[in-house]
């Protein structure tokens, strides 16, 4: 899809209000974090099949959720008008080495869990549908982590890391 001739990206969906004070909670699409919508650049709901373009005032996390609020949306009544709808962002940036659109600002990536600490760099990254997962080594040992949001609990693009907490025993089994 493209606005204003610049490719535009599926990275959400309006599921509900949240609060009182018109912030909606949106679910991201795998690969992307709540950076992608807090980039200055506005964020797009697709009403009544039109993209129409919202700024952000705010950001949060709120459990398996991003709050946003959206400027002139004031209240939890306006919020809901847009449940359900997709939210769709310009084009993000991928880096030159990987080509893979759900993975470009993944490999490479440090992965600690919270449990087990520090898992290895993500070195590739498999978009099987329905159940994406990325790779990491460890002591010359391959570690396979579902791409689960349940799991992810933080990605740091600025330190290129993601903190993650896996279910217990998940990492054991590769290493044994």
């Amino acid at each position: 899809m493209k606005f204003d001739n610049r490719d535009l990206v599926h990275i959400a969906n309006a599921v509900k209000p949240h609060g009182l004070n018109g912030h909606i909670s949106l679910k991201l699409n795998p690969g992307y974090s709540e950076d992608d919508i807090m980039n200055g650049k506005p964020v797009f709901l697709f009403i009544e099949g039109l993209p129409v373009p919202f700024f952000q005032e705010e950001c949060k996390r709120a459990g398996e959720y991003i709050a946003v609020k959206l400027k002139n949306v004031e209240n939890s009544d306006v919020a809901d008008r847009y449940r359900s709808c997709k939210v769709y962002s310009f084009e993000l940036e991928k880096s030159v080495d990987n080509e893979d659109s759900d993975s470009f600002s993944l490999i490479g990536y440090a992965v600690y869990d919270k449990n087990f600490g520090f898992i290895g760099n993500i070195t590739d990254f498999n978009n099987i549908p329905g159940n994406p997962v990325f790779e990491t080594q460890l002591d010359n040992k391959t570690i396979i982590i579902p791409y689960n949001e349940d799991f992810i609990i933080k990605i740091n693009k600025d330190l290129r890391s993601i903190e993650i907490e896996t279910p217990e025993g998940l990492i054991d089994i590769y290493l044994k």
